[in-house]
Formats: C-alpha cells, sequence, structure tokens
C-alpha cells in the first residue's frame, strides 16, 4: 500500500489547483444533499424494527381516526406555596395570548409524594380535597375552551360509566356517581337476564343529605363518603385513578370506615390493614384528553414533529425577544408556544403544503391549564418531548459558541499561526457540509430504487462530533509534519508530498479501519443503528478527504 499511496501522492501534489476546483465544485453540488439531510428529527421516531411499532404504524395509516391520548397529571400543590383566594389570579397570558411560562408555578411546589398505601394527611384528602376538586373541574372546562377541543373525541369513564365528550377527571366520577347517572348505583343485568342490585347507592347518606357534585351546599364530609364507595363498588378502579401513595387515613371524626394502613392485594383483599373511621387521600391524579386523530389532521394540524410547519422565526416584541417557539426570559430560553388556529393552519396547509404541529399546541394547552394552578400542579407527559428537546438544543447555542472558541485558542496554540487555525476550521466546515451532502445524495438515490435505509434520528446530532474530533486530529498531524519537512529545507511541494505519503497513508489507515468498525452496525436489527452506521462512514470518509488529503496542499 505504501508504493501505491506513495504514487498517489507525487500525482496529486502537481494537480493541487485543479483539486482545489474540484473541492469548490463538489462542494457546492453538497449543497442540494445538505438541504434534504437537514429535515426535521422527530426524537419519538426510532424506526426499530418490531412487530408492535409495524403494527401502529399500520393502524396510523390505515385508521385516520385512531385516537391521541394526552395525560396530565394534576398534583396537590404544597400548602405553603398556596395563595390565598382573594390575593390570587391567574397568570396574565403574553400579548399574543401565549402563556407566560417564566410565571408559572414551578413544578418543585408539588406536595411530596408519601409512601405508598399511606395517604395524605395536609391538606385534608389530598388531591380529593373539595377545593381542590373544584379546580380540576375548572381545567376541563378550560380544555373545552382551546382551539383543539373541536377535534376532541369521546371517551368512556371506567369508574362510573357514562360517557365525557373528550377530558376525564377525577371530578367527573364524583359528579357521575352523586348525581346517581353511575353503573354503581344502578341495577345491573346478568348474562342470563338477571336483574341485580346496585353496587352501592347515594341515597343513603346517613346524617347527610346526599348531595350533588354541583350543589352549592355540598361539603368534604360529601366528597369523603362518595369516594369511599366508590373506592368499594368500582372493583378498584377507582383507586387507580389516585396515586400510589393513596391511603385511607384515619380520623374518628369521620363518617364512614375503611382499611387503614395495610396494602391491596392483587385478589383485591386487604393485608395487615385495620378498619377504622376515616378518609381516602392521594396526592395526585390524572386528567386524561382525547383527540381523534383524522380530525386533527382535517383541521390542519400534523401529528408527526418532522412534518409539521417549523418555527424559526426571531421576532423583537414587546413580550421580550421571541425565537421561533421560545422567549428569552431573564437570560433563559423558555417555551412560548405559536397560538395556531385552524384557520392559520388550514392557510398553512394550503400555502407551505405543511400544516401545524400538534406537539405545540399541546404545549399551548398545558400552559392554558396551569396557569389557573392555584391548589394544584398540571403537567403534560408524555408529550412535546421534540419541543423540550429544540428548547435544549437552543438554549445550549452559548455553549457551543464558547466551545468553538476554545477549539480555535487551543488550534492556534498548537499551530501558533493564524492561516493555519483559519484552513483547520475552513477545512472542518467543509467537512461537515460534505457529510450532510452525502448523507443526503445517498438517502435520495437509495429512494429512487424504493429503499430506505437512512433514517435520520437523535443519534444523528452525534455525527458533527465525530467529524470535528477527527478532523483537528488529522489537520494537526498533517499540518505539524508539513511544518517539519519545511524546517528542514524542503520545498512547499515536497513537504506536502512527504507529508501524503507518511501522514496521509496513516490517516488513510486509521480512517477505513474506523469507517468498518461504525459499518459493523449495518447488521443491527434496529434501523437507526443501521442509519448511523453508514452516516458516521460518510462524515468519517469526509473528514479524510479534507482534512487528512486537501489541507496539505493548500
Amino acid at each position: 500500500m505504501s508504493g501505491s499511496f506513495a504514487r498517489f501522492a507525487k500525482w496529486l501534489i502537481p494537480h493541487r489547483k485543479r483539486v482545489h476546483i474540484s473541492v469548490f465544485l463538489l462542494t457546492l453540488l453538497m449543497i442540494p444533499g445538505v438541504l434534504t439531510a437537514l429535515q426535521p428529527i422527530d426524537m419519538e421516531s426510532y424506526e426499530m424494527d418490531s412487530p408492535e411499532l409495524e403494527a401502529q404504524a399500520i393502524i396510523d395509516e390505515e385508521f385516520a381516526n385512531s385516537e391521541i391520548i394526552l395525560g396530565f397529571l394534576v398534583s396537590t400543590r404544597d400548602p405553603n406555596y398556596v395563595p390565598a383566594l382573594e390575593d390570587w389570579t391567574p397568570v396574565a397570558r403574553m400579548g399574543d395570548g401565549a402563556p407566560d411560562y417564566s410565571s408559572l408555578p414551578s413544578a418543585t411546589e408539588m406536595l411530596e409524594s408519601g409512601e405508598a398505601w399511606g395517604g395524605i394527611n395536609a391538606p385534608t384528602a389530598g388531591i380529593m380535597n373539595l377545593t381542590l376538586l373544584q379546580e380540576i373541574d375548572s381545567k376541563v372546562n378550560l380544555v373545552q375552551d382551546h382551539p383543539l377541543s373541536k377535534a376532541m373525541k369521546p371517551l368512556v369513564n371506567d369508574v362510573t360509566g357514562n360517557q365525557a365528550p373528550g377530558a376525564i377527571s377525577l371530578s367527573d366520577h364524583f359528579r357521575g356517581f352523586m348525581n346517581g347517572s353511575s353503573i354503581l348505583t344502578q341495577p345491573g343485568l346478568t348474562t342470563l337476564g338477571i336483574v341485580t342490585e346496585p353496587p352501592t347507592n347515594w341515597t343513603d347518606c346517613g346524617v347527610l343529605e346526599c348531595l350533588e357534585f354541583d350543589d352549592e351546599n355540598v361539603t368534604q364530609q360529601h366528597i369523603d363518603m362518595a369516594a369511599s364507595r366508590m373506592a368499594e363498588a368500582s372493583d378498584n378502579n377507582f383507586l387507580r385513578w389516585l396515586s400510589m401513595d393513596r391511603g385511607f387515613v384515619a380520623d374518628m371524626n369521620a363518617l364512614q370506615t375503611g382499611p387503614v394502613g395495610g396494602s391491596l392485594n392483587g385478589d383485591g383483599t386487604w393485608e395487615n390493614a385495620v378498619v377504622a373511621n376515616g378518609r381516602w387521600s392521594a396526592s395526585s391524579t390524572w386528567l386524561l384528553v382525547q383527540f381523534d386523530r383524522g380530525i386533527l389532521e382535517e383541521m390542519g394540524w400534523e401529528v408527526i414533529w418532522k412534518d409539521a410547519l417549523q418555527e424559526k422565526s426571531l421576532d423583537f416584541s414587546d413580550d421580550g425577544i421571541k425565537i421561533g417557539g421560545y422567549r428569552v426570559a431573564d437570560g433563559s430560553l423558555v417555551l412560548h408556544p405559536p397560538q395556531y388556529t385552524e384557520e392559520y393552519c388550514l392557510e398553512m396547509m394550503e400555502e407551505e403544503g405543511t400544516g401545524c404541529s400538534t406537539e405545540w399546541s399541546y404545549m399551548d394547552l398545558e400552559g392554558h391549564l396551569r396557569t389557573h394552578d392555584r391548589t394544584t400542579i398540571t403537567l403534560l407527559l408524555g408529550q412535546g418531548v421534540n419541543v423540550e428537546v429544540n428548547r435544549e438544543l437552543q438554549a445550549s447555542a452559548g455553549l457551543v459558541l464558547l466551545m468553538g472558541l476554545a477549539i480555535v485558542g487551543l488550534l492556534y496554540v498548537s499551530l501558533r499561526r493564524v492561516s493555519d487555525v483559519v484552513i483547520v476550521m475552513f477545512a472542518l466546515g467543509t467537512a461537515l457540509v460534505w457529510m450532510q451532502g452525502m448523507i443526503g445524495h445517498f438517502s435520495t438515490i437509495t429512494s429512487w430504487f424504493g429503499i430506505s435505509i437512512i433514517a435520520r434520528s437523535q443519534f444523528s446530532n452525534l455525527l458533527p462530533i465525530l467529524v470535528l474530533a477527527l478532523g483537528i486530529d488529522d489537520s494537526l498531524h498533517a499540518l505539524h509534519r508539513y511544518k517539519e519537512e519545511r524546517l528542514k529545507g524542503k520545498t512547499s511541494h515536497v513537504s506536502a508530498e512527504i507529508t501524503l505519503q507518511r501522514v496521509g497513508r496513516a490517516i488513510c489507515l486509521t480512517s477505513v479501519t474506523t469507517m468498518a468498525a461504525f459499518a459493523a452496525n449495518l447488521f443491527s436489527d434496529i434501523a437507526v443503528l443501521r442509519s448511523f452506521g453508514i452516516e458516521a462512514a460518510l462524515g468519517i470518509f469526509s473528514a479524510f478527504l479534507l482534512t487528512g488529503l486537501w489541507v496539505p496542499m493548500i
């Protein structure tokens, strides 16, 4: 190989001008590939080969009306942070209507979770405190006022059996049970047509009058009694709506009895429990919202992040500096969800060929609910991953700049010449362009044959780091060897030729072996890893050509 590489170096050096022109032209040709490769990456798209994911993809494609369920965690706010009702007002929205994420109650103000089956002592009944339930109920009404509400799809309450218009919360269980419409208070029917007695009732409340949830005279005692009866009669469906620290807390003044202490077995029996007066309590519950995927798409929203309209605008307004869907507040980047409407999204779909991202609207809905948090803290779980990842990436832009300056400084310390530093940085930048261009062109060419090999994922974000690391090493080795030969009195042509013969051959060997190592991912069963192997190999190849071969010829 040494002889072949020596002949290659002797041929290449006299044609360095042609090489420079070729690099320039090839860089221009790489630009369309770069535009193809640098498409938005969906952080939740792993492109894994599994029957489950394949089945889900078929469901999404063949059954457009499949459901999308959002789960909001509603937790008790620590009483030490709860403002008095007369002093509290909802967090004001920004000038464009977006929620002010910088002023929302912090998630750190949630009441700490207790031990399993231990219950919550303060506030009374925890998340089933009447005041908290009424606040949760108001959040369901807020969901109905959101632009996405038109796409809400009815769902059945698993505790009461009632149908909800698209959102279910703990307050709906109490309302359905206490107004007598629940299956828990209605006669049943066996498969043989025999009428059975209701599991429980809301007609005999002892010393209390059986009031409905919305009655202005309802008290905490009514809530405690209703919770106890639902827990006993719903085959534990009611308890599943409560956090794992749910428990029956002893209170000698309570009107109902239950299992204090102990834990629930799989067969529905209690172990190590003592029957005493008390009430059920827990720290958290769910608020579920169900959307119809097909209706969302008809309204102009895109369910897949990478297919949706990307927010990239920079705006200076009275609300501050807005970057895409984010805003600079007190030196940090916070969410500032765009205010999408059905009219706007349909217009974008017609003009741009792509609709609004549901993730932004989900985060807007979360902010809309959180602006009304007083006794509770509301958080959206499992959604908005791409929104949060992009916020972190943009917030790290300053760190990236500092890293770039540090690299330049270290290169100058090593090379001692500004021109050499410029050459290395220019070659590294060109190598990144070539890498993305090759990936884009490779993806396009394979797609012509109906083959999908490139599956861009969050792993693709690691490629620039890989190319920079290898490219800097290759450049330093090449330039230092070139300088050594120049110090010996050799001409620039001879020095470049020797550099390519000696260092270039070593860089070639290390690049080939590294490419082979990453290419081993082609045998993986995971499409993302196979794609990453190809992308990394193309990146290493680009770094070898530009930093290992081209730099010594400049």
